[in-house]
């Protein structure tokens, strides 16, 4: 057992629990490769963590993290697909100078490919493989944007690591057995088309038309509104298939939280753009709770 990835737990739950989680992690690695001894050390600590953190399964947090990790999936999906048409874009837009893209636009092109596959493939039903891909991915691309200095197509590195160290810590504290069902799933998949589809349609044709009707590109990165409101829809389909209201928004805040502090490290928030996700998340509040009051019949006296 190794005595480093031990010692993340709580001390308490080591002494309780100490030999039997040596037990079941000398059964998983015996025999096994060096590569599946680091993924069961890997998956060793990052529970030790959740312990610690109090992210398990049986806490308020852990089935917070559990109930936003499909939509930070989803909200993953769509900002990998509209990273990769601006792209395409931006080489459209510069096909008279000659078709141009620089080592760094071709990496940051490979990386939301990745993402995008990796997040297709945990929202289709590979969720234990495919959170820990996307983390790995998030990872890459956050120490790629601080040692290239790059962010994407429209730069701001910081914006970058900002959202991808939320995604990925949203991803990861999410309790391994509270995987999401196929209905919630299918609903982040509609959240992602959602998000993407307009935004993409959005991003070529102010590219392309910006000389004429004077929007450029930059303006799309700003407005977190739209992505934002498509969470509220979600999460009053989250509330109607029969999850708690409460733990719907709070989930749907937790998923914005990564694109929200993206715009706002890229832009600087002031108080008119901020104002935008949260009355969308405050009318959405009222609507959930005012659904789901409970209806008290009046006192009839006799």
């Amino acid at each position: 057992m190794t005595t480093p990835v031990m010692r993340l737990y709580p001390a308490e739950y080591r002494t309780r629990h100490g030999h039997e989680i040596a037990e079941v992690y000398r059964q998983a690695v015996d025999g096994a490769g060096r590569l599946a001894r680091s993924r069961e050390a890997a998956d060793l600590a990052a529970h030790a963590l959740r312990i610690r953190l109090r992210l398990s399964s049986d806490r308020r947090a852990g089935r917070l993290f559990a109930a936003a990790a499909p939509f930070v999936v989803a909200v993953l999906a769509s900002h990998a697909g509209l990273e990769l048409f601006k792209l395409a874009a931006f080489l459209l837009d510069t096909r008279g100078d000659g078709l141009y893209l620089g080592a760094a636009d071709a990496v940051f092109a490979g990386l939301w490919v990745a993402l995008l596959a990796a997040a297709g493939g945990t929202l289709g039903g590979r969720w234990p493989v495919g959170r820990w891909c996307l983390a790995a991915l998030l990872t890459v691309g956050a120490l790629l944007a601080a040692t290239v200095g790059r962010g994407g197509v429209l730069g701001a590195p910081g914006a970058l690591v900002v959202f991808a160290v939320l995604s990925a810590a949203i991803l990861v504290g999410c309790p391994p057995d509270m995987a999401p069902d196929w209905r919630v799933r299918r609903m982040a998949s509609g959240a992602a088309v959602a998000i993407w589809a307009p935004l993409a349609v959005l991003c070529v044709m102010w590219r392309t038309l910006a000389d004429h009707i004077g929007i450029a590109l930059p303006l799309l990165a700003e407005s977190n509104m739209w992505p934002c409101l498509i969470l509220a829809v979600s999460a009053c389909a989250f509330a109607r298939g029969g999850g708690s209201a409460r733990l719907a928004l709070a989930a749907m805040v937790m998923a914005a939280s990564p694109v929200v502090a993206h715009d706002a490290a890229i832009t600087g928030y002031h108080p008119a753009q901020a104002a935008v996700p949260a009355i969308s998340f405050l009318l959405t509040a009222a609507f959930l709770f005012a659904r789901t009051a409970p209806n008290q019949a009046p006192v009839q006296r006799s």
